[in-house]
């Protein structure tokens, strides 16, 4: 087990180096498993090495087949009514006993002590007997413990062969003969030495954990009571419980075991889960009777001030309120976690803080689609209410409470309208404390399980941490909105499939993740995140090598009227933005570039100059981009009168609901000097109609030069 943690958790790989895709890391559980359950359990009489070297092959495909068991199981059930379809059972089960996922464990160690406050540490106790500080000293000493232990047994084996190869000429003699030379011969002695009854280092008694953590007895006790599998004991059907998607290592990832003296000796297969499974332990105790109720009410908070402070800090919204209840249809009042709105963009979140059981993490199909229930269910449904009231119309809502999303929570404002009227698009997010990746991420199966309605958008379902990591890697307000957006087509066609969030996100920015490039095939997107791993353990500070940020590629000159857009925010400025992001590369840097070139020729001839680029938008809208200059010492309002006439006549000309203008004047060094949005429904009009014809303007790709009547 020692060699087979070590290999499987290797000690020498730096973090986001993409080695985590390649650990097996239930290998090591299965196996510890396998030998809790063996009828012959001598530490006297060990199993001979041939004989472990055959398990260490075996149990990859033990799992292997394991998951296409399952797979094969549930090809054969129809869904019944409360019940999710049989590819959720298959996944949640294949999650338990096959793939693995944990990573940024600083984020989840961080998130524990925002959880666990030491306002929760009588409570917890009095119900386990250790609080996180316990968990979290244990983890630090094994992480550093055994490759210290390693290093140490390694240097004393250096010296002692130095020395016995000084007094004897005939060793030194073996050693200069060996075929691969002496250094080679060397360094085979000293790893031989250094992993020789490896058990020593990996497994600790209690008291040697103490020494190494810290740790007060009563509590190490209790932890390593509470968390370990006994080898001595009965563990029949452990391997069984397993292969079905119910681990017992998740919450009990030590073996113990009594040595030959008849001391207790612990080891650590899964370091992992004292990060990533300990607030499934903590939770299974505070929600016991009697239920902690300070805590439900702290964790809900906690995960909507985590999730609206990202997106706040991210996105930095003209309105971010939480706690929201307004007056919607039939003058009913409802409640939103979270709404902001940025320019023509409208967010609600809906935060759900609640946790799976065992049961469901283990595929039941009644209860996985009960939990999730509350968590996606619950969510899309709340949200979908706020969108359907807006999106019919309403310019306006009555908010009877709300509090800045910014200010103390202290601060509540009452009965006040929020304007409403330039929203044009509406995303929701699900924002879990669970992780839901492979679970969640295919949303027509959610869809056919019920959980979320089909007639309705989907929600971005994402788990804390991976929209905090999103709102670091999207840094334009506009790419995140635009990634909502393509999210969601995205689920809406079916077209492209990932198992974890964070692959859609780099999808996005490595490929577009434009599901209408494709319509006629499937993308099963494969792991893409080992450079974001590498761009965040960096950032954080647990990687050395420098990682850049993961990012699309976009034209200079592009990036400085994003930019800009951004920093002065005038009317319409979202939309312009969404609108150039969604053109080609090709198409964005003609459109910059244009604003160059019109000036430079307004500088030369001292005359005005325009272009026009038309191109269908994405709901089917032409989407109409703009470029005007003018000369030095054009007056300003020749300039507004040019400039809104032209704009005008051109929406009216390509029947455009909005038309995006960049003005530019001769002499400037901005990228553009001016700006102007016309956004309203297309309706006919005779004065515009006959003014467009006399100006010879028609829809079309693009032009230059069209001097409007």
């Amino acid at each position: 087990m020692g060699n087979m943690f070590l290999s499987e958790a290797p000690i020498s790989n730096e973090p986001g180096d993409g080695s985590d895709g390649t650990r097996l890391l239930s290998k090591p559980e299965l196996t510890a498993l396998l030998f809790a359950e063996r009828k012959n359990r001598s530490a006297v009489h060990p199993s001979p090495a041939r004989l472990l070297g055959l398990v260490d092959k075996l149990v990859p495909r033990v799992l292997h087949t394991a998951t296409l068991r399952v797979l094969f199981e549930q090809a054969q059930v129809k869904r019944q009514d409360s019940t999710v379809v049989p590819r959720l059972t298959l996944a949640a089960v294949t999650r338990e006993i096959y793939l693995r996922l944990p990573r940024f464990h600083q984020k989840e160690r961080e998130l524990l002590n925002e959880l666990f406050t030491p306002d929760l540490h009588d409570s917890l106790m009095a119900r386990v007997g250790f609080g996180p500080e316990t968990m979290f000293a244990v983890y630090d000493a094994f992480h550093s413990y055994i490759p210290q232990r390693l290093a140490e047994r390694a240097e004393t084996a250096r010296e002692e062969l130095a020395e016995a190869l000084a007094s004897s000429a005939e060793l030194a003699s073996v050693f200069h003969s060996h075929a691969g030379g002496f250094d080679d011969a060397l360094l085979q002695a000293v790893g031989r030495r250094t992993f020789d009854e490896l058990s020593d280092l990996v497994a600790l008694s209690p008291d040697e954990m103490r020494t190494a953590t810290g740790v007060p007895e009563e509590e190490l006790d209790a932890m390593l009571s509470l968390m370990s599998i006994d080898l001595d004991a009965d563990n029949s059907g452990a391997v069984a419980d397993f292969l079905n998607g119910n681990n017992p290592m998740r919450t009990r990832p030590f073996l113990a075991r009594a040595n030959e003296s008849g001391d207790r000796i612990y080891m650590l297969i899964q370091p992992t889960s004292l990060i990533f499974n300990m607030r499934e332990l903590f939770e299974a105790a505070l929600t016991s009777e009697p239920t902690d109720q300070a805590y439900i009410k702290h964790r809900g908070q906690l995960l909507e001030e985590r999730g609206m402070s990202a997106l706040v800090r991210a996105l930095r919204p003209e309105t971010a309120l939480v706690n929201v209840t307004y007056v919607g249809a039939d003058r009913q009042r409802f409640e939103t976690d979270g709404l902001l709105i940025l320019g023509e963009v409208a967010i609600i979140v809906e935060a759900k803080s609640n946790r799976l059981t065992p049961y469901a993490r283990g595929g039941a199909p009644a209860r996985l689609w009960k939990e999730l229930g509350p968590i996606i269910s619950k969510a899309a449904q709340q949200a979908e209410r706020l969108r359907e009231f807006i999106d019919a119309g309403n310019t306006k809502i009555h908010v009877v409470s709300s509090m800045n999303a910014d200010q103390p929570s202290s601060v509540v404002r009452k009965n006040w309208d929020l304007d409403l009227g330039n929203v044009r698009q509406i995303f929701t997010i699900a924002l879990t404390l669970e992780d839901l990746n492979y679970i969640a991420t295919i949303t027509s199966e959610l869809v056919e399980s019920g959980l979320i309605p089909a007639e309705a958008p989907s929600p971005w379902v994402v788990n804390v941490h991976d929209l905090e990591v999103t709102t670091r890697l999207l840094t334009r307000p506009a790419e995140f909105a635009q990634f909502l957006s393509r999210r969601r087509r995205a689920s809406t066609f079916n077209n492209i499939q990932a198992i974890d969030e964070l692959d859609y996100v780099m999808h996005y920015l490595t490929f577009g993740l434009f599901p209408e490039g494709s319509l006629d095939t499937m993308t099963l997107v494969q792991s893409l995140t080992d450079d974001l791993d590498a761009w965040v353990f960096y950032e954080d500070g647990f990687r050395e090598t420098p990682a850049p940020r993961p990012q699309q590629e976009i034209d200079v000159e592009t990036d400085e009227i994003l930019s800009r857009l951004d920093e002065y925010r005038p009317f319409g400025w979202m939309g312009a933005s969404l609108g150039l992001l969604e053109l080609a590369p090709a198409e964005r840097k003609r459109i910059s570039h244009e604003t160059r070139r019109l000036r430079d020729l307004s500088a030369s001839d001292s005359e005005p100059h325009s272009m026009f680029f038309e191109t269908a938008g994405i709901a089917g809208k032409p989407l109409i981009f703009i470029v005007m200059s003018f000369p030095p010492g054009a007056k300003t309002n020749a300039i507004k009168a040019r400039f809104t006439g032209y704009a005008t006549l051109r929406r009216y000309a390509s029947r455009a609901d909005a038309v995006y203008c960049f003005g530019a004047i001769a002499g400037s060094d901005a990228v553009f000097d001016m700006f102007l949005t016309l956004d309203s429904e297309w309706e006919f009009d005779p004065a515009l109609d006959e003014a467009t014809r006399m100006a010879g303007l028609a829809p079309g790709i693009q032009g230059d030069d069209e001097e409007p009547a």
